[in-house]
């Protein structure tokens, strides 16, 4: 009879576990779907999912690796090449035309240079003619003679940097055939109280005729 008792007490106990098991799931499955209903649980998850995007941005990213250049790549460029077959005589040219730009360029930097150079009107050291020639007879002057006064203005080299009538002879022919001469003269460099090369203006009496 009395263990008869206890097994009728077990199974009343486990009927009750049961019961009780299933009221707990029941109140959890409700409470969800209550909470879902009225947006907590949405408002939690988007939370969740703003916290995941602080703590990406907090771990370092990997360094990404270059892609290894394929051959795609490489047929790409070469495509992009091209050659082109000369004569020599047109590779002359072209050379030619290279160190006539080279010469265009270094005569323009020393022109820059040369201007930057100052003017001395008496400076202490004096040029010097060293190289001259006479002034070729125009034969347009009809076998005039004359005497034209050529300002030359010297570099800090000793070239004439360019050339003007200061005193005509009074035939145009003479006076620009003068002007155009002794642009081709070579002086002594002028020089300053310090020994510093100048540039100076010089009055030249040239004597034109036959």
């Amino acid at each position: 009879m009395i263990a008869l008792t206890r097994e009728i007490t077990q199974e009343k106990r486990f009927l009750l576990a049961f019961l009780v098991s299933v009221a707990l799931h029941g109140l959890l499955f409700g409470g969800s779907y209550l909470l879902s209903r009225t947006g907590i649980l949405q408002q939690t998850a988007e939370e969740i999912y703003s916290m995941s995007d602080v703590v990406e941005d907090l771990v370092p990213a990997e360094p990404l690796q270059p892609a290894p250049a394929g051959r795609n790549a490489t047929r790409r460029i070469a495509a992009n090449v091209s050659f082109l077959l000369i004569s020599p005589a047109e590779a002359k040219e072209l050379s030619g035309n290279t160190q006539r730009i080279s010469r265009a360029i270094r005569d323009e930097k020393l022109k820059q240079q040369r201007k930057a150079i100052p003017v001395v009107k008496n400076p202490a050291v004096k040029p010097k003619l060293t190289q001259y020639s006479p002034v070729p007879y125009p034969a347009a002057a009809g076998g005039t003679s004359g005497t034209v006064t050529v300002c030359i203005l010297v570099g800090y080299d000793g070239r004439p940097e360019y050339a003007s009538i200061a005193g005509s002879s009074g035939n145009r022919f003479l006076d620009a055939a003068a002007v155009e001469h002794c642009i081709t003269w070579r002086f002594t460099p002028a020089r300053d109280g310090k020994g510093r090369f100048v540039r100076c203006l010089v009055y030249i009496p040239v004597n034109v005729k036959q």
